[in-house]
């Protein structure tokens, strides 16, 4: 049946309920957040998958697990400690959001709460991860919406919309309390998470493998990938950063980062004003950045770097330095085999990756260019 323009999409039909489940149980990954309704690890991996791909997020999920097997453990670990398991996943107000509200529920006893309410009350819990948990973890019938859902649901019923906001996403929020099987609501909601991750794709969906086909509108219509539409995107903003490399009895020379994720320790950094010399201005600054005299700088070269909206362009230099150090500036030498254990970004190891291709930096005493011999700035 084909919608006419305006129509409201009626419910999906609770027939389609058995062919889904069957569809799932015979196609199902086998990820390690799966095989258990422990509460505390179901909230874990929803958090960790918190814009991460299920490729990305499910070993680093074990990782965190194994470290930080209840919530106790974490409550009890210290916030540098989190973000250097951390590193890599992005998004860190997620892991500093989980931090605080581990430490809650362990000053309330250690239990974490069972209901969508209670749950809503944690710091960084907003509505899908606290229905995931009491879902998943509980069995509570309460429908989840992910973007896989969303977009499942936003072709079955040729909802118009981006399915995630106003009206679109009230839409969809209505059609999955409708459809929801209140009987096994845990396997209900994941086998609707797993259809969109495998056959309701954004691109090319894979439309005749799917249970729910004789009831989507946007496959009827001829045009599953017309929905959701598109979110519209923040424009990106452009940013120019120079980085140096130096070390200090064979430590890297790091600082807390000031520019791109608080608690992260990266090699001194300079934002640069469109035009400037990065060599020349990264040399100036460099006592107030490590508290060192700059003797040399060598070009390394370029690394980029995206964090949400924001694009850097990262000039890279090796640093000899000269003089006494400035104890007054703040400086957190690291040696290379202690970075596992220190919170860190992608950009250093960005960095630290151009850095060693290139050759590390050279002893105090005699500079050493990066691939072709170049005339270094200073000195």
């Amino acid at each position: 049946m084909r919608p006419t323009h305006g129509e409201r999409p009626g419910p999906l039909p609770a027939a389609l309920r058995p062919a889904l489940r069957r569809w799932f149980l015979k196609n199902r990954r086998d990820l390690p957040f799966r095989r258990t309704r422990d509460p505390w690890a179901i909230w874990l991996s929803e958090t960790v998958l918190q814009q991460t791909t299920v490729a990305a997020g499910a070993p680093r999920f074990e990782g965190l697990l194994a470290l930080f097997p209840t919530v106790e453990a974490l409550a009890s670990a210290g916030e540098r400690e989190l973000l250097a398991a951390w590193s890599g996943l992005g998004y860190y107000a997620r892991a500093r959001n989980l931090h605080r509200a581990a430490r809650l529920v362990a000053e309330l006893g250690g239990g974490v709460p069972r209901t969508v309410e209670e749950l809503r009350a944690l710091p960084g819990v907003g509505p899908y991860t606290a229905a995931a948990v009491a879902s998943l973890a509980f069995g509570t019938p309460v429908p989840l919406v992910d973007g896989n859902v969303s977009r499942v649901l936003s072709r079955v019923g040729a909802i118009p919309g981006d399915g995630r906001t106003g009206a679109s996403g009230a839409a969809v929020a209505r059609a999955a309390e409708a459809f929801l099987d209140r009987r096994r609501p845990a396997e209900h909601n994941e086998s609707l998470m797993e259809l969109g991750a495998l056959v309701c794709l954004p691109r090319a969906p894979l439309c005749p493998g799917c249970p729910l086909r004789p009831a989507c509108r946007a496959h009827a219509l001829g045009r599953p990938e017309a929905f959701p539409a598109p979110r519209a995107r923040k424009a990106a903003v452009r940013l120019r950063l120079a980085a140096g490399v130096a070390r200090r009895a064979g430590r890297l020379v790091l600082v807390d980062d000031a520019h791109l994720v608080r608690g992260h320790l990266v090699v001194p950094l300079l934002e640069l004003a469109a035009g400037a010399d990065a060599a020349l201005r990264l040399r100036a600054a460099w006592p107030s950045l490590a508290g060192r005299r700059a003797k040399r700088l060598s070009p390394l070269g370029t690394v980029r770097h995206a964090i949400l909206e924001r694009r850097y362009v990262v000039e890279v230099f090796a640093v000899e330095e000269a003089g006494p150090t400035d104890e007054r500036v703040p400086v957190r030498p690291v040696h290379p085999r202690d970075l596992e254990s220190e919170p860190r970004g992608g950009l250093l190891g960005k960095v630290l990756a151009l850095s060693a291709s290139a050759g590390s930096p050279a002893p105090p005493g005699r500079a050493r260019p990066a691939r072709a011999p170049r005339k270094p700035t200073g000195g």
